[in-house]
């Protein structure tokens, strides 16, 4: 994916989210997050599900209706400052449990704010915002002004879903379009797109990548307590549970005695990860 990643060797006792090197057979299993500098995600494995106190729904980890975190110890999950603030506009159809996007306001909570399509701000100022899309006509950011924007929209939902978003009549069409280079997904659910077609969290981090490395950011504040230059994994911890989860399914087929193997386009047999709640998982089936 990227130049210059430093390659990380996690020693577990076996935790899904680290075990970059297991075998199986005669087959070596090496993760693709070990180009990333991302935490360790041992803790994950040791949380219980536990009741949302707002919402009382049951979850691990996160609820992701209330967007917050659950029965998980303080100062263990990573907590992010961007340089930029970040709205996510999330279409209605999209199930939370499926929403990479929410990892995002888990992860930077101060700087990530998530609203419903039909719920979405009534911006004023539609043209000091940027819409992180690739549709024709979008730039790269470093061929854009950084002091002609405040802050980056994001689109939430399946290609189809996003698409619709992205040609309402809704300020999301008045938007300045900002795309990045192309990057091979690691997305582990079915999709009927190409595998350059990205994750929304995959998105929002090659993203805020290329605040550092290509383009000096509007934020002082920022700017004050950062140096810029060449990448230093600062935002790898964006993927943090999008690694988990990926390990984790990895980790499940490759403990199979069926002879099952993981693709990307598993579309029966799929292994479902515990912190989708029962009645989502009701829902997909």
């Amino acid at each position: 994916m990227a130049e210059e990643q430093q390659h990380i060797a996690n020693s577990d006792n076996g935790s899904p989210g680290t075990n970059n090197n297991e075998s199986k057979g005669n087959k070596k299993y090496t993760s693709p997050f070990a180009q990333f500098n991302i935490s360790s995600t041992d803790v994950l494995d040791t949380i219980e599900k536990a009741r949302c106190p707002d919402c009382n729904r049951n979850v691990r980890y996160f609820c992701n209706r209330c967007l917050k975190l659950v029965n998980c110890p303080e100062g263990a999950v990573p907590q992010l400052k961007l340089p930029i603030k970040l709205d996510v506009i999330k279409h209605e159809q999209e199930r939370d449990g499926k929403s990479t996007a929410l990892h995002a306001k888990i992860l930077a909570p101060d700087d990530v704010e998530v609203y419903g399509w039909k719920d979405m701000p009534k911006y004023e100022n539609v043209d000091r915002l940027l819409l992180l899309f690739p549709s024709p006509g979008a730039k790269q950011l470093s061929e854009i002004d950084p002091e002609s924007f405040d802050k980056l929209v994001v689109i939430d939902g399946t290609w189809e879903q996003a698409n619709k978003m992205s040609k309402s009549d809704s300020p999301l069409l008045r938007m300045k379009r900002v795309t990045i280079a192309p990057h091979e997904t690691l997305f582990w659910r079915h999709q009927r797109k190409a595998s350059d077609h990205l994750a929304t969290i995959e998105a929002i981090y090659f993203f805020l990548r290329d605040t550092t490395t290509k383009v000096i950011t509007p934020h002082k504040e920022w700017i004050d307590s950062h140096q810029l230059g060449p990448y230093t994994h600062q935002f790898d911890d964006m993927l943090w549970f999008y690694k988990y989860f990926y390990e984790l399914i990895q980790k499940t087929y490759r403990e199979r005695t069926d002879g099952r193997e993981f693709t990307l386009k598993h579309t029966k047999g799929y292994i479902r990860y515990d912190d989708e709640p029962e009645d989502e998982r009701k829902q997909q089936q």
